[in-house]
């Protein structure tokens, strides 16, 4: 395998995460909006891809900071899944779904207990396999 060598122009990763976001517009993919209850009463809001797929893993996106289903990436990622015929959802971390939660708790890095929950959830719908990426 090649190392990846940034041509001359885009040599500094602040120039290659903006050319990123500026690059091709990519349409809007067709979204489902789920809401998941979660054990401590609040929820997280899920969006997946509609009509979905007939084959393949569910695939579970994680957003960066802020972000979420309408990130620039986020769309790339779902239109890259919609053409491998995989199942896709975003899940949407605490307080980024546009609407806010109803217990005054964010989220951060360290917190993995709303994850695990769609994880499991994940799991029991989709038994043919789940990953993750974000």
């Amino acid at each position: 395998m090649t190392p990846f060598r940034a041509p001359i122009w885009a040599r500094n990763p602040h120039t290659q995460t903006l050319l990123g976001a500026l690059r091709e517009r990519v349409g809007s993919e067709v979204l489902t909006r789920e809401r998941v209850t979660l054990p401590d009463g609040d929820f997280l809001d899920l969006d997946w891809l509609t009509p979905a797929p007939r084959t393949g893993p569910a695939v579970l996106i994680l957003h960066g900071l802020e972000g979420s289903s309408r990130s620039p990436y986020i769309t790339r990622l779902l239109r890259q899944c919609r053409a491998a015929g995989w199942q896709a959802v975003v899940m949407h971390f605490r307080g980024c779904s546009g609407e806010p939660n109803r217990l005054p708790r964010g989220y951060h890095a360290g917190e993995t207990g709303d994850l695990q929950a769609i994880v499991d959830l994940l799991t029991r719908r989709h038994p043919e396999g789940v990953c993750a990426v974000g």
